[in-house]
């Protein structure tokens, strides 16, 4: 997750910038010898309501996908890595999609869809989720969350800050709940489990009617590797930020991750991306030694040929942006 408050406030002004010809010349502009990836999380039906940037509507999404697939060709992340080799090649706004942490939905509703669009995509998943059906710790809270009353949260005991969750709805409201979550993150993960039961022991509303995040299966997993158009990636086993693990924890995280994977999907997973976009030289390196190709960031930026392969940036979309507001960001009109 990143911040996205700039993203989600609907300004007038994406009406007029997003003219499709200010885009293409944008476009010609900003993303020549270059490619755009995109980031996503989980698409869930609209009439399943949530307050979570990380969930797109799904007729959001089919709209964003039916404009990717007129104005750029859309490539697998395995073909962006043979054109990011000769530059000279990309003749045409080029862009990747991606999903991270292996939510459910991935199967359910974005299957489908991509099929029926003939469009490629990479999911990266993070394996313990999905072997031992276990709910991400933030969406946890974000399910505790879910709730028409104002919650005020007090945290200046382990020296964060205080939050009012609920004030408003929408934009505004996801923009306080991502504080909430960003600071929890700077939190050992012994601390911060601590910290997020409480939390959900406090606030959970039972009988609350919400979209709940969920990891895909182990079938869920080898049947989208069945599809051609999916391509699966790693996003480390135990899905902690990288950076905050001994190189030995994170070694073995980045290795277990790919050993599983190729065990349920039966072909090479060459792949990753970083939890939260963390990374340092040792995870960079352990990356190298477990055989990965590439390996994917959350900078929100075109990537251009002076970039490792192994910081690769991407641009997050969520579920308040509008679609004005997509269309300027996939051309680059915001970097």
């Amino acid at each position: 997750m990143m911040n996205t408050l700039i993203g989600i406030l609907k300004k007038p002004v994406y009406t007029v910038a997003s003219w499709e010809p200010i885009l293409r010349a944008q476009r010609a502009r900003k993303l020549r010898n270059g490619i755009v990836v995109l980031m996503y999380h989980e698409v869930a039906p609209d009439d399943h309501d949530i307050e979570a940037w990380t969930v797109v509507k799904q007729s959001d999404f089919v709209k964003q996908m039916n404009y990717l697939r007129t104005m750029f060709k859309v490539v697998s992340l395995g073909e962006a890595l043979r054109l990011m080799e000769h530059v000279d090649d990309i003749q045409e706004p080029t862009v990747v999609i991606t999903f991270d942490d292996g939510y459910s939905g991935n199967k359910r509703i974005v299957l489908p869809i991509i099929k029926s669009m003939n469009i490629p995509v990479t999911i990266f998943v993070s394996t313990r989720a999905v072997q031992d059906q276990i709910v991400y710790w933030y969406d946890r809270l974000i399910h505790a969350l879910q709730n028409d009353r104002v919650i005020n949260i007090d945290l200046r005991h382990i020296s964060l800050n205080t939050y009012c969750i609920n004030r408003v709805k929408g934009a505004e409201n996801w923009a306080e709940i991502q504080r909430l979550l960003t600071d929890l993150k700077t939190l050992q993960p012994t601390l911060r489990e601590i910290t997020v039961k409480n939390l959900e022991d406090e606030h959970n509303s039972l009988g609350a009617v919400f979209y709940h995040l969920a990891p895909l299966t182990i079938d869920d997993v080898r049947e989208s590797a069945g599809c051609p158009l999916v391509t699966i990636g790693a996003h480390s086993h135990c899905h902690n930020i990288l950076t905050q693990l001994s190189d030995e924890e994170t070694a073995k995280s980045i290795l277990t991750s790919k050993t599983i994977l190729e065990s349920w999907i039966d072909r090479p997973v060459t792949s990753f991306a970083y939890p939260n976009g963390n990374y340092n030289d040792m995870v960079v390196k352990s990356l190298r030694e477990c055989g990965f190709k590439c390996s994917l960031t959350t900078v929100a930026r075109p990537w251009k040929k002076e970039e490792s392969n192994f910081t690769i940036p991407r641009m997050g979309i969520g579920r308040y942006d509008s679609l004005d507001y997509f269309k300027i960001k996939v051309s680059g009109g915001l970097f």
